[in-house]
């Protein structure tokens, strides 16, 4: 009796020890794939109060999500290394209408932290400027 409990103690502290040594090296471990994805949630609203904001969702690595576009607008994206302030405007012949449109974005790139918020004078000038990223 005294040597299954003397047993059992000896596996407790054995297995008690072996986790407590695991802690660290879970700590510094890579992130785990979700962890360190690139998921955006894009809205693109424009200042009519009728019209309801469209939004997606774009993942990239691999492409998919909600997004219609997902593999352009993530070559767009890596392009920028995930920043979409670095977007510049393409080449577009767009008319001078004042009707603005709210382009915004909410997520992680490559574990990073991702916010945007932009708006533009029109839908030609905010496409232009943002390639296949908010075309949804």
């Amino acid at each position: 009796m005294v040597d299954t409990r003397l047993t059992g103690r000896t596996f407790l502290a054995a297995a008690t020890l072996a986790g407590a040594a695991l802690v660290p090296a879970m700590a510094n471990a890579e992130p785990a794939a979700e962890q360190a994805g690139s998921t955006l949630h894009l809205t693109v609203s424009g200042q009519n109060r009728d019209e309801l904001p469209r939004n997606v969702v774009l993942s990239c690595h691999p492409a998919g999500g909600t997004h219609p576009n997902a593999g352009s607008a993530c070559q767009t994206l890596e392009a920028v290394n995930g920043d979409l302030n670095q977007l510049t405007a393409g080449q577009a012949i767009c008319n001078l209408n004042y009707q603005p449109v709210t382009y915004s974005a909410r997520g992680t790139w490559q574990g990073r932290p991702v916010t945007f918020e932009k708006t533009y004078s029109n839908q030609c000038v905010a496409d232009a400027s943002t390639g296949k990223v908010f075309a949804f």
